[in-house]
């Protein structure tokens, strides 16, 4: 499987940086914190430690040219050179630098593993990410639109390993704030999970999450509401009715009603939230405090509202969408 990523060749870099000579470390490096005649990526790894990143970069471009030379592109000492340059440059925010080393990794692994293999997955993810920190969030929903048509094309629409790529292209719709494109993704990896596991199985619950969130960035509130709802009975069933996570779910719940003008019933979710914070956190924790704070607010709205004669419309039903809580 080759993917559209160029090939590059990494000569850049021998034209500014010359190869570091044993002579060079002997002389130019404490001995007290360096071994000589060690793997130039190994030496890389300690610089790297102690704080010394010029010379750790200098190393790790060193060694991947001298696996590339003695070695080849498509030997794994090859590869976890490539990978240790991309994420030294990736961890310290220089993703110009890592992208080039990031398309080269994944065209050698497109050539040396399947497009289901953790390692294949996680390298397209590495690059749509790199892709999207330097500003082409279009490259980076193009790589997954291929991931998913390369899993397709071994496994099925219908198998487990294509949630993986479904979900990622999603959350990529989702950065762009393109949720209307990232709904129909997320419902087809529900769909495995659910085939897979049942639909009350903790194996859905991410997908779960941000599918939620998608209902309600479109304004579907109901439809939130509802897979909330389910998400609450699926980690009840886990942590009981008082786990922090059930709590954390509830919230959510309680913002969508929020949102969607139903203020009684947001009102008792979020005092089912502030019982179980208190139980773990105590009365005056920060969260529990804020939480009495937007529950202080609710009180004065509907004052006000109450004085003004006006009588607030819900959008949402909630005795038919939540039914008794």
């Amino acid at each position: 499987m080759i993917t559209n990523a160029p090939t590059r060749q990494h000569s850049r870099h021998k034209r500014h940086e010359p190869a570091i000579t044993c002579a060079e470390i002997e002389n130019y490096y404490s001995k007290e914190t360096v071994e000589l005649k060690v793997d130039p990526a190994k030496m890389a790894q300690r610089f790297l430690e102690q704080g010394r990143n010029a010379d750790a970069e200098r190393l790790f471009l060193s060694a991947l040219d001298m696996k590339i030379e003695a070695l080849g592109e498509e030997h794994p000492e090859t590869e976890k050179c490539l990978e240790d340059v991309t994420a030294f440059y990736t961890n310290f925010g220089r993703y110009q630098l890592a992208e080039e080393f990031a398309e080269t990794l994944l065209r050698i692994r497109s050539l040396t593993t399947s497009p289901i293999d953790e390692i294949y997955n996680k390298t397209v993810e590495q690059l749509a990410n790199i892709y999207e920190k330097v500003g082409k969030p279009d490259a980076a929903e193009a790589l997954y639109r291929f991931l998913v048509t390369l899993q397709e094309e071994v496994v099925g629409s219908d198998s487990l390993s294509m949630v993986f790529a479904f979900n990622r292209l999603a959350e990529c719709y989702t950065r762009q704030g393109d949720y209307l494109a990232a709904l129909p993704i997320y419902e087809r990896a529900l769909a495995v999970e659910e085939a897979a596991y049942g639909p009350f199985a903790v194996e859905t619950n991410n997908t779960l999450t941000e599918l939620a969130r998608v209902h309600q960035a479109l304004g579907k509130f109901e439809k939130a509401a509802e897979i909330l709802k389910r998400q609450v009975i699926i980690l009840e069933s886990i942590h009981g009715p008082n786990g922090l996570s059930v709590a954390s779910c509830v919230a959510k719940m309680a913002e969508v009603f929020e949102q969607a003008g139903n203020r009684p019933e947001a009102e008792a979710l979020y005092q089912r939230v502030i019982q179980i914070y208190e139980q773990a956190y105590g009365k005056h924790s920060g969260t529990v405090q804020e939480l009495y704070r937007k529950m202080d607010q609710f009180r004065m709205d509907k004052a006000r509202t109450q004085q003004s004669g006006f009588v607030a419309m819900t959008p949402i039903m909630a005795d038919t969408v939540m039914g008794v809580w």
